[in-house]
């Protein structure tokens, strides 16, 4: 497994809680959807994280969100433009097939920084046949909105209703069964992904087209 060091450009700060550490490319090679580990080089102590940036950019970006007893997530939040994090990888197998790559209808539902592998599926990829449906408490958690076509996402809010939708995917998906014909890629934490999965083989998917991607 590749492991190099590679430098911290930038933090971004996105909410109080969330934000996305830059860091040089070099010659990081991957596939939209994979992970990596990112490790502090002086101790070791790492966490997997899946990449956010495109295959098109001179950066490796990564969507973080600090966790209140995560030593791990406070270490990241605070190193500085110029400093050296390992980068383990890539990992992993959440990837488009070439049925999926050659337009397709693709449902894409995220929860919280689960939107990661998406946001790198569409700035790595001109013509995808998709839909997202990211699921997030408050409205400004819809991290890289933008990079996603207006008329192709849904933001689902769960605790104000300033979203498209008010409420959790799972109750968007009641109130709106979808085409038994998509291909379903779920990315978050495993109770929505639990959830989802049984309500989508209900609508008639079968498991072999809902791929999933847990984050915990």
């Amino acid at each position: 497994m590749e492991k190099n060091l590679h430098q911290v450009r930038e933090i971004e700060q996105l909410t109080p809680e969330t934000f996305l550490i830059h860091l040089d490319r070099q010659n990081f090679e991957f596939k939209p959807g994979q992970y990596v580990i990112l490790r502090n080089p002086e101790t070791g102590e790492g966490r997997e994280y899946s990449i956010y940036s495109s295959t098109r950019e001179d950066r490796l970006s990564f969507l973080v969100r600090e966790i209140k007893d995560g030593d791990f997530s406070r270490f990241l939040k605070h190193l500085k433009p110029g400093s050296s994090l390992m980068v383990e990888g890539p990992r992993g197998f959440f990837i488009l097939d070439e049925q999926s790559l050659n337009g397709h209808p693709l449902l894409f539902i995220a929860t919280g920084t689960g939107i990661s592998p998406f946001h790198s599926f569409v700035n790595s990829y001109d013509k995808l046949n998709y839909e997202v449906l990211h699921g997030v408490h408050f409205a400004d958690e819809a991290y890289g909105r933008s990079a996603f076509a207006e008329d192709r996402f849904c933001l689902c809010t769960s605790r104000e209703d300033k979203g498209d939708y008010f409420g959790r995917v799972s109750y968007y998906l009641k109130e709106k069964p979808v085409d038994k014909e998509l291909i379903c890629y779920l990315c978050g934490n495993s109770d929505m992904i639990e959830e989802v999965t049984n309500m989508l083989e209900t609508h008639g998917i079968s498991p072999e087209n809902i791929r999933t991607e847990v984050f915990f």
